[in-house]
């Protein structure tokens, strides 16, 4: 097979068909379906649903993928991190972090990290430790990435899954 960009977003393309394809067939733990898994929040749980702008155009070139992430420290604070990878080194490959608190409707941002970013490079991170947090929320990150390639910019969104802050 003739390695040509358009091979290559056609694999793009069924890798991300077939990745969607299995996060659908997970099944969800036992409590995502009991109502007592939200006893000690101050709000219904979130719908998770896997929204378009979350997956990268498979018509990129070069920002290959990232992801944003959360973890519940305890005592009311988490971290969060990110990061994007590039298929070849750029000019600049960035991420930044937003923490968001679910408030029952909508998610609002609580948190805006810096950018985080690198020049001539394929990959980046980013980390935020620490963060105060209201108990009884849920929580996310949202990450924003971006690569600049000469003339080119690519760029998208990820939201990591929701966590109840106890």
């Amino acid at each position: 097979m003739i390695v040509t960009k358009r091979n290559i977003r056609i694999i793009r393309y069924v890798q991300l068909v077939l990745g969607v394809s299995l996060l659908l067939l997970l099944p969800l733990p036992a409590s995502a379906y009991e109502p007592a898994a939200s006893a000690e929040a101050h709000t219904l749980p979130p719908r998770e649903n896997l929204a378009p702008n979350t997956v990268f155009d498979p018509k990129f070139d070069y920002l290959e993928k990232g992801q944003g992430y959360l973890t519940n420290q305890g005592k009311q604070r988490v971290n969060i991190w990110g990061e994007s990878y590039g298929t070849v080194r750029v000019d600049e490959i960035g991420v930044q972090l937003t923490l968001q608190r679910w408030t029952g409707s909508a998610w609002i941002d609580v948190y805006l990290g810096p950018n985080s970013k690198e020049q001539n490079a394929a990959y980046v991170y980013s980390s935020i430790s620490n963060i105060s947090v209201l108990s009884g929320y849920y929580y996310r990150t949202k990450s924003y990435h971006w690569i600049k390639k000469g003339s080119t910019v690519e760029s998208g969104y990820r939201y990591s899954p929701s966590h109840l802050i106890p």
